[in-house]
């Protein structure tokens, strides 16, 4: 038991000549033996390497890699007679107390040329699987799943198959390497090997033998590269995102720092506004809360005045009334007039005062306005030139003076809009234009370029194809010379050109096959009738009695152990009943059944139901003559059933009779029938016929044999002619020459085709890009958008002048007009005052004069009425002025409440407006538009100026949104009076300071990425690890060399011939690539040498990456670091007089078994380095036709080479035992076929210890 996977047995169930036949390996080890035309070579095309490869192209199942030989062929052809053919075949390995089985179901049938192959892989061993059911037909697909159930897979694909197979036996095997193996087997296995290898093929299958590189660091390092080639591609992108978004950032910048600007100060405004009115609400609450408590006391004074003034009244009512008062009453009334008229100047007075200040107001509010108008007037024409300009400027004169006519501000404004939006939407169309044009411009030129490449390419492939004709016409020639020569040759072919041999062959096959077909048949039947008859024979020989057939619905098994006895054993003819008679009765009770019927000795009801009983109680004696007139017996129950049964010349009418001239009845069935003379009825007449019969069978027998004779002659000179037919067939001559050449042109007319197809396409693609580029004319006159946005910008500007100049001018007219009012009211006023005046004065001389004419008494009550009255006037005055206060107080109440109720309303308005514009505030700043902004400045912005960065972020968004699509989503978003610019990259929302950030982090990432991954790549990847991994490989090739060399020294042929392989550096390669395989091996490299190596390796990449930049980086740095691509195997030989390459001359000159070891060692070599890196893995080497023309020493060497380097061995031989001390122990399954016809194959096992040839029992 080995450490390893080892092959223990191999199996064919039902395919070519195999019915079921097991091959048992010993030691790993197998020899099939056998005459030509047993069969071993075709056990070797079934099992191996097919089972490892899955593969059922014939060339690849073939020894001799022909395609005349398919699967198809095996299961249908050499005679089957079948529709459909169903077989298996299997291998077994051991790896300790483990067990791995892979094999194949096959299927085929006369329908198609197709074989389904369904492949299966299981832990169980073949007999612990049964591959065919209980009656000998392999599985079905299905059955076979459910035999394997969870100890296994029935394969979906080959693929999976082979998968399962390499990654189970050979783990750690590549795909590539696995078919390399594969590939070297095949190669071993071709007969005759010596006769048809070239040696420079040596060189190759050396190589592949070697350990590759490991596929996951080549995979690692190609996707460093394709991952470098990725990044420069994104860089490259990079850049061109980041132009664009500064450009765009820039614009954002102005419009965010406007924006933020605006709503900051409009923040502050709110604030103070808040802070005042809420500090007046307070204000006026306070002033409030004490008008009340001035208005409360007013109220109580006027209450007390107004008692005293009534009594005051009532004593200068007293007065009044004494008639010494009434003679002065007029004196009285004048004072009171007096009074009044004081009162009326004083108060016109007032009047005109306060109106002339009103007057003087209104003059200088007047003169104010009429300035700002004026001023404004001039900013409106200073605005109306500038905008005159711009919009000639961006060639829209026509559109400023439209505007001009509109005096409507709002129309002016829409009109503007429009105009410069549709001006905007041309600009961006020639800007598509422009690009579109400069882009078919590049793809034509691109199309141009690629056009002459493929012409290139095209003669390129011509040439090929040329010389590829050439040579299939040469290969041609040849083939057509040698196969006339063979066709001359033959005999049981009649054919003229090659494509006749397969089906000629094919029709002799069908002939040879009909015939034998027919033979067969033939013999089978003579055989089956020969068994028959023997069989009888044999049976009448030692059967002393022998019964009539039983019927199918009997039950033999009961009559073997039931009492009693068949009607005829008990019953004999009466002496002297006529011979006729006894035959005719014998046959009358035959043909009834009753002969045969069973007597028991008791009642035979409910005995049982398969059996045929004669039951004497069911029948009364039968009137006149009975059987017992012709029949006696000595049993009591026998004779009572005879009685009833009547006899006579003829069947009677009673319901159960027997006839003398062989008729019968049973109830209403009845019948006839006769014989001769009796054969069951009787000692003496069983006797007789037994001994007749045995007579005529040892006849027939005779006859048959005879007839055997001659189908077994004319079988044998069928098989002489099919051997005829494979002798000739086997030296066809082979046109793989033709094919390989065949194949060769194809692949060079089929790029030749490929390569006329990529010039016409891209001729075509050249037409198609003219056509674009005619499509997209150039275009030199481009709008200016910025002139544009100046346009747009200095338009609104001027349309704001525009309405502010004629609102000021509107309020300068109304003020003068209020002015003018307010003066002539004055004069007025002043009028009024002066009459008022005069009216008082003339008044005052009348009193004067009246007082001087009055009396003594009246004056002293006129004076104290005079008094009274002072008084009464002072409190009246007083009453009045508290009057006017408290009216005062009261209106100043209602005023200070009304005012309390507007500052409080206006102190929450400004709370809902401070908290409207705190909330917009931090809305803004919440958002990305700070970060956009940078830092705000602190100077007022123009409103009008957050309109022209609008329009520029909008022209500069649809700009960019071309440049950045794919990637980057722009989108500006309205929010109330503002538009929010908003970058989706990744799925991440954010702005366009954000935006740049992010972009310029990703494109340092990325630069910093490329640039550390091309110096792991190149400074530590290709100079280290992967240049220690390959140093490895090369030292450990080297050490693998070496020891097939020492292995190859121990074999040496009889004339002295020793085989040694060199391997070097190819002396083909470009220079430098000696020196760069130096430096690999040494790991003490200086700077300049690691420089040196790292070059070698930069110039190597670009060179594979110039040459076929559509390969992948994979196939370029197994292409550029394979290092057995570096090296050439050189086979020497030394024949005594030192080592000499093995050139086609030398290789020549050697005899047939030279030339055998010459290039089978090497092999052999080749195959334990394939093994070499899998240690678990089984080591086949197949042999077809093993060691021909090799003596037994040198046989004996070469399999104890084999052994040294612990190969497991199928070999086949027509001669050869391998009995050899050289080898520790082989199975031996000697190969036979049937001598009587049977085309099966068998064998019988021997076994080879070491010592000992055995046969197995």
């Amino acid at each position: 038991m080995t450490d390893r996977w080892q092959p223990s047995r191999a199996g064919i169930i039902n395919v070519w000549r195999y019915y079921d036949e097991i091959f048992s390996f010993y030691q790993g080890r197998l020899l099939l033996r056998g005459p030509n035309g047993t069969g071993k070579s075709k056990a070797l095309e079934l099992l191996l390497p097919y089972l490892f490869d899955a593969n059922l192209r014939p060339h690849r199942l073939s020894t001799f890699g022909s395609a005349d030989r398919t699967m198809h062929w095996n299961l249908m052809g050499e005679g089957n007679q079948g529709s459909t053919r169903v077989g298996y075949v299997w291998l077994e390995f051991q790896h300790g107390e483990q067990w791995f089985t892979c094999g194949a179901r096959l299927q085929a049938t006369t329908n198609t040329t197709n074989v389904t192959a369904t492949y299966f892989t299981t832990s169980l061993r073949i007999g612990d699987l049964a591959l065919v059911n209980e009656a000998g037909r392999p599985l079905t697909k299905t059955d076979l799943i459910t035999a394997i159930g969870d100890h296994g897979v029935v394969h979906a694909s080959p693929a999976d198959y082979r998968h399962t197979v390499r990654t189970t036996l050979f783990p750690g095997v590549s795909e590539q390497r696995y078919d390399s193996l594969i590939t070297a087997l095949l190669q071993l296995r071709t007969p005759k090997l010596s006769e048809r290898l070239d040696p420079s093929v040596l060189s190759s299958l050396l190589s592949k033998a070697l350990p590759p590189l490991d596929q996951s660091d080549l995979t690692e390092i190609a996707e460093g590269f394709e991952r470098l080639d990725r990044q420069r591609e994104e860089l490259r992108r990079l850049d061109e995102e980041i132009s664009t978004a500064e450009r765009l950032a820039d614009v954002q910048r102005v419009y965010a720092q406007r924006v933020l600007g605006v709503a900051a100060r409009t923040l502050e405004s709110a604030t103070e506004q808040l802070e005042d009115l809420t500090r007046a609400a307070r204000m006026s609450e306070h002033r409030y809360q004490r008008q009340i408590t001035l208005t409360d006391e007013a109220f109580e004074q006027l209450a007390a005045l107004g008692r005293e003034a009534s009594a005051v009244d009532a004593e200068i009512s007293g007065i009044s009334d004494l008639p010494a008062y009434q003679e002065g009453k007029q004196l009285d009334l004048l004072r009171q007039q007096l009074s009044a008229a004081n009162q009326r100047a004083a108060e016109a007075t007032a009047h005109a005062v306060k109106l002339r200040a009103r007057a003087v107001a209104d003059e200088e509010r007047a003169e104010q306005a009429k300035s700002d108008a004026a001023a404004r007037a001039d900013e409106l024409r200073r605005s109306a030139v500038i905008a005159r300009e711009a919009a000639e400027h961006a060639g829209m004169p026509s559109v400023f003076e439209e505007i001009e006519t509109h005096a409507d501000a709002r129309s002016g404004r829409q009109l503007l809009t429009a105009a410069v939006e549709s001006r905007s939407t041309e600009i961006n169309s020639i800007s598509r234009a422009i690009a579109a044009h400069e882009k078919a411009v590049d793809a034509r030129n691109a199309a141009r370029q690629r056009l002459e490449e493929t012409r290139d390419e095209l003669d390129l492939a011509t040439e090929a194809e040329a010389a590829a004709q050439r040579t299939f016409e040469q290969a041609f020639a040849k083939f057509r010379a040698d196969f006339d020569t063979w066709a001359h040759g033959c005999s049981e072919l009649n054919v003229s050109e090659h494509g006749e041999v397969v089906e000629a062959a094919a029709r002799a096959r069908e002939e040879f096959s009909r015939i034998e077909a027919r033979l067969e048949e033939t013999r089978t039947a003579l055989n089956g009738q020969l068994s028959q008859y023997n069989s009888i024979r044999e049976k009448l020989a030692n059967q002393v009695d022998v019964p009539p057939p039983a019927p199918y619905t009997r039950d033999d098994e009961y009559r073997s152990h039931a009492a009693g006895a068949p009607l005829w054993r008990l019953v004999d003819f009466r002496p002297g009943t006529p011979l006729p008679v006894r035959g005719a009765v014998e046959a009358a009770l035959e043909a009834s059944g009753l002969l045969d019927a069973w007597i028991t000795p008791d009642n035979s009801f409910g005995t049982t139901d398969r059996d045929r009983f004669a039951e004497p109680s069911l029948a009364p004696p039968a009137p006149g003559y009975t059987l017992l007139e012709v029949l006696v017996t000595d049993d009591e129950r026998c004779r009572r059933f005879l009685e009833g049964v009547a006899f006579g010349d003829t069947a009677t009418g009673h319901a159960v009779a027997i006839g003398a001239d062989g008729t019968w009845r049973l109830a209403n069935a009845h019948g006839r029938w006769t014989k001769d003379f009796p054969t069951y009825i009787g000692a003496d007449a069983r006797k007789r016929a037994r001994a007749g019969r045995i007579a005529e069978l040892t006849g027939l027998i005779e006859q048959l044999a005879t007839d055997l004779s001659g189908v077994d002659a004319a079988l044998n000179q069928i098989a002489v002619r099919r051997a005829t037919l494979a002798g000739e067939m086997a030296r066809q001559p082979s046109n793989d020459p033709i094919e390989i050449a065949e194949e060769q042109r194809t692949k060079a007319q089929l790029r030749c085709a490929a390569r006329k197809d990529a010039v016409a396409a891209a001729a075509q693609r050249v037409a198609d890009a003219e056509a674009v580029v005619a499509q997209h004319p150039a275009t030199t006159d481009v709008p200016d958008a910025d002139a544009l946005a100046a346009f747009a910008t200095a338009a609104h500007r001027w349309l704001d002048d525009r309405h502010d100049a004629f609102t000021t001018e509107a309020l300068s007219v109304e003020a003068g007009s209020r002015a003018s009012t307010s003066s002539a009211l004055a004069d007025e006023a002043e009028e009024t005052t002066a009459a008022r005046q005069q009216e008082a004065a003339d008044l005052a001389i009348t009193l004067e004069t009246v007082e001087r004419a009055a009396g003594s008494e009246f004056q002293a009550l006129d004076q104290q009425l005079i008094t009274l009255r002072a008084k009464a006037l002072a409190l009246a005055e007083e009453r009045e002025l508290l009057q006017d206060k408290q009216t005062g107080l009261a209106r100043t109440l209602g005023t200070l409440e009304e005012k309390r109720k507007i500052d409080t309303a206006r102190a929450a308005e400004a709370t809902v407006v401070h908290e409207a514009a705190e909330a917009r505030y931090r809305h803004l700043t919440s958002g990305h538009l700070p970060a956009d902004a940078g830092e705000v400045p602190d100077e007022p912005v123009d409103p009008r100026l957050i309109r022209d960065s609008e329009s520029r972020l909008g022209a500069a968004v649809h700009q960019a949104q071309h440049q950045l699509a794919g990637r980057i989503d722009l989108s500006l978003d309205p929010d109330d009076d503002v538009t929010v610019l908003t970058a989706t990259l990744d799925g991440a929302r954010m702005g366009a300071h954000a935006l740049l950030q992010t972009l310029q982090a990703e494109r340092d990432r990325v630069r910093t990425h490329i640039t550390d991954g091309e110096r792991d790549l190149f400074d530590q990847t290709l100079t280290g690890d992967t240049r220690r991994h390959i140093a490895q490989r090369i030292q450990g090739a080297s050490e693998l060399v070496d020891t097939m060399n020492q292995r190859l020294e121990r074999v040496q042929t009889a004339s002295g011939i020793r085989v040694q392989l060199d391997w070097q550096v190819d002396p083909q390669l470009p220079p430098g690539t000696r020196e760069a395989r130096d430096l690999l091996l040494r790991s003490d490299l200086n700077d300049d040498e690691r420089a040196s190596l790292h070059q070698f390796f930069r110039e190597r990449v670009e060179e594979a990456r110039a040459h076929d930049s559509a390969t992948g980086w994979e196939q370029q740095l197994a292409q550029v670091l394979d290092y057995t691509t570096w090296h050439q195997f050189v086979v020497k030989v030394d024949r005594g007089e030192g080592w000499v390459p093995v050139t086609k001359r030398v290789h020549g000159a050697l005899s047939g078994g030279e030339k055998a070891i010459v290039l089978h060692l090497p092999l052999f070599a080749a195959a334990a380095a394939h093994y070499h890196a899998t240690p678990t893995a089984p080591r086949l080497i197949l042999l077809d036709e093993v060691f021909v023309g090799v003596d037994a020493t040198n046989r004996g060497q070469l399999l104890e080479l084999l052994v040294n380097f612990d190969l497991d061995l199928v070999l086949t031989s027509d001669h050869e035992w391998c009995d050899y001390r050289e080898l520790t122990g082989i199975a031996i399954h000697q190969l036979t076929t049937g001598t009587d016809g049977d085309d099966a194959v068998t064998t019988v096992r021997f076994t080879w210890d070491g010592h000992s040839l055995t046969a197995d029992d």
